[in-house]
């Protein structure tokens, strides 16, 4: 419908003064809305089907027609704040659309003190490194390789082959204690460990879980 109006205006001789010209121009800026909103810059050859748009909507129904009709009926200024209108209605639901970027702030958290974080570790785990004699070269190993690791790609899975069942429980412990989630599993025969961040950064406590232990202790 849109189309034969702008094809109807285009055979019409050389517009008949202002106010013609203006609806002309009026109406070739709606077929550029039409564009935008039907052909997306994202859209490849293997798209599916796209549904029918508002336009093609608009052509069978006659609520529509009636209204686009009454558009085409008012004066170039009216129409001018008509579609200066549905311009700025389209840019404040473009605004509304992104997301407003949120910062982390887990270093001024108090959740995220040294000592709440060794509360994030499960009882088991925190009676075990209280009372066991911790070897800290193999936590200290285990935190460097952690820190390496998702201060590079905090959004990868680290993954590592451990047999050793007290290596794991350390493992699990520092995970718990820096915020991250850690499962084990059997693979080939062997125990692998998976680590991942659910956060969409790495920031790890200020103070490291070795550090805190040798502190307590």
């Amino acid at each position: 419908f849109i189309n034969q109006a702008v094809r109807n205006s285009d055979l019409t001789p050389r517009a008949k003064g202002r106010k013609r010209l203006q609806q002309m121009e009026n109406s070739h800026y709606l077929m550029t809305l039409m564009e935008r909103v039907e052909c997306s810059p994202d859209d490849g050859d293997l798209a599916l089907p796209a549904t029918p748009s508002i336009f093609a909507k608009a052509c069978s129904n006659e609520t529509y027609i009636e209204i686009w009709s009454d558009f085409m009926n008012r004066s170039g200024e009216e129409q001018e704040r008509v579609l200066l209108y549905l311009e700025e209605e389209a840019t404040k639901k473009q605004k509304r659309k992104v997301p407003a970027k949120t910062e982390d702030n887990r270093k001024e958290d108090p959740s995220y003190t040294p000592q709440a974080c060794f509360q994030r570790i499960n009882r088991r785990l925190r009676t075990t490194l209280k009372r066991g004699r911790i070897p800290m070269d193999t936590l200290e190993g285990l935190e460097g390789k952690l820190l390496r690791f998702f201060s590079v790609t905090p959004r990868s899975v680290y993954i590592a082959m451990m047999d050793s069942s007290f290596e794991r429980l350390l493992l699990h412990a520092l995970c718990q204690y820096m915020d991250l989630v850690s499962a084990s599993s059997d693979f080939e025969g062997r125990r692998q460990m998976k680590v991942s961040n659910k956060h969409t950064s790495f920031l790890p406590p200020e103070q490291l879980l070795s550090a805190y232990l040798e502190q307590r202790s």
